[in-house]
């Protein structure tokens, strides 16, 4: 096999830099948006509710292969990711331990919210599909 039927190797780290490199650039971007507007939306959020709103648009196919590579391999690993924020939380229980009876009733009633809305969504979609 010769370099031009050869696949680069390079090529897989350069796609996952890519998608990393977009995941973070919406993630700044919205950080830039939420300065700017002086929101109360945290920055990446409001980055990656653009990122969705692109992918219901018809550059979705593009940007999904661009993004999936990195996309991936960063859920592959969002468990380690959420390591600080629970080491954050056990290392101030002391004041959380002032609002649990708030902080339990905020965790279940949103908890409900969510379970009820993604049943109410998965039930629409069924009955979308059942349709001829």
């Amino acid at each position: 096999m010769d370099e031009t039927t050869q696949p680069a190797r390079g090529a897989p780290i350069a796609r996952w830099l890519l998608g990393l490199g977009l995941l973070v650039a919406f993630a700044a971007g919205g950080n830039l948006v939420q300065h700017l507007l002086d929101l109360p939306i945290p920055g990446s959020t409001i980055g990656m509710i653009a990122l969705l709103i692109l992918l219901a648009t018809p550059v979705r196919e593009p940007l999904i292969r661009l993004v999936s590579p990195a996309a991936d391999s960063l859920i592959a690993v969002l468990p380690l990711l959420l390591v600080p924020l629970a080491v954050g939380i056990v290392g101030s229980f002391g004041p959380l331990a002032e609002h649990a009876l708030a902080l339990a009733a905020a965790l279940v009633i949103g908890w409900l919210v969510t379970f009820l809305t993604a049943a109410f969504v998965a039930d629409l979609l069924m009955r979308r599909m059942r349709r001829p």
